[in-house]
């Protein structure tokens, strides 16, 4: 019976050590998500596209706080776009598996997310037009460049090394496939 109580009671220590742990390590990961995702000085983070953009551009000061306005109403006028976009996606997917679906349905949220994706397109062409319009001819001719390779997919991520030359190649070590219409 003494030995029972002994086990026990070693397991309460036991478990009470792993608890301990676990909080322990879930808090160290809760900072380090903090610490890497905050302000590092006063130019702002040290990763992300801005910082991305900023470098490889080369910007002045006043270019900075430029883009941040440029950047910040493209975001703010953007989202809704893209939250309809999302939520017309979602539906689309449940349509799908939807026995008594309407084909007619998906076919106008079809639509739908196309007109949606037409006014993205059309918005993103206006944000580099107002980039571009505050960079010197050698910025312009680096940010198309970088425009270039946004669109195609291949700028490595903004908190990777940037090695000149572009990023990586596409999956599979050519272009994608044509698509068929």
């Amino acid at each position: 019976m003494l030995d029972m109580i002994k086990e026990r009671r070693w397991m309460q220590y036991t478990i009470a050590l792993l608890v301990i742990l676990n909080l322990a390590m879930v808090t160290s990961m809760f900072l380090h998500e903090r610490s890497s995702h905050g302000p590092q000085g006063p130019q702002g983070p040290k990763n992300g596209l801005e910082y991305f953009l900023k470098t490889e551009l080369d910007l002045f000061p006043e270019q900075v706080e430029q883009m941040h306005i440029i950047r910040r109403e493209h975001f703010r006028a953007n989202q809704p776009l893209v939250h309809a976009l999302k939520d017309s996606s979602e539906l689309l997917i449940l349509l799908a598996f939807n026995p008594d679906a309407d084909s007619s349905l998906a076919n106008k949220l079809s639509l739908n997310i196309g007109d949606i994706h037409a006014q993205l397109d059309f918005a993103l062409y206006s944000h580099f037009v107002q980039l571009n319009s505050i960079c010197t001819p050698v910025q312009k001719e680096r940010l198309r460049a970088l425009a270039k390779e946004l669109t195609r997919g291949s700028v490595p991520p903004p908190n990777a090394q940037h090695q000149p030359g572009g990023g990586p190649p596409p999956p599979g070590g050519g272009p994608p496939p044509p698509r068929n219409k």
